[in-house]
């Protein structure tokens, strides 16, 4: 019994541990230019913002279903980040991302990868989301029309809604080494390790209550 209880703990502590830091973030090539109307505290100025879904990535090996921007003001390029940190909690540089559960919900509903217009109508409104208006908006001009229509009706749906941040993974590539670069989100993959644990948590527990009662009623007979 001792020895499956170790073997149970071993395997808790890996899996757990596993949703605690990412080693590796391999950032794709592949993004969109998006016109956007961006007000860095100077004045709004039209201009073009890489974003979008950033592919083919991969987090600690696992190729990701898409991969969006949460972070408008700090940079990144294509490549390898060895010291990534990761959470569930919707926080970029130590800072709770604004509006990280509408950003939630429009990934629930509309996340997708690729490079058409809804991977940049859904990256211009999260941007929206996050800085508001006066600070990000999409250039209508700079658009086509099937973009503008997906990202005024991202926005519209999601005045009133309200997505689980938990089910998403908020990266902060080089974060532990101080070097921060651009803020980034992904979907979790399902289910998570820490879930595979809570069952065996859990199995593990019924058999032990299993085998305390079957010696129980042997002594009492």
């Amino acid at each position: 019994m001792k020895k499956i209880v170790y073997a149970i703990v071993a395997f808790v502590m890996i899996a757990m541990s596993g949703t605690a830091h990412a080693d590796v973030l391999n950032l794709g090539g592949n993004y969109s230019q998006i016109a956007s109307l961006v007000n860095p505290g100077s004045g709004v100025v039209a201009r073009s913002e890489g974003g979008g879904s950033i592919e083919t990535s991969y987090l600690d090996g696992r190729k990701l279903d898409y991969l969006y921007c949460v972070d408008l003001f700090t940079t990144i390029s294509p490549g390898s980040y060895s010291s990534t940190t990761v959470n569930n909690q919707a926080e970029i540089h130590g800072v709770a991302v604004k509006n990280a559960d509408k950003v939630a919900y429009l990934l629930e509903k509309h996340g997708t990868g690729g490079q058409g217009d809804q991977a940049i109508a859904l990256q211009a409104a999260i941007w929206h989301e996050i800085y508001g208006a006066g600070v990000y908006d999409l250039n209508y001009t700079g658009s086509t029309a099937t973009t503008i229509n997906l990202y005024e009706q991202y926005l519209t749906e999601a005045v009133n809604k309200y997505g689980d941040v938990s089910k998403f993974i908020w990266i902060n590539p080089d974060y532990a080494t101080g070097a921060m670069k651009q803020g980034l989100v992904t979907s979790s993959p399902n289910p998570e390790p820490s879930t595979y644990a809570l069952l065996g948590i859990g199995g593990l527990f019924a058999a032990f209550r299993f085998r305390k009662s079957r010696i129980a009623s042997a002594v009492s007979a």
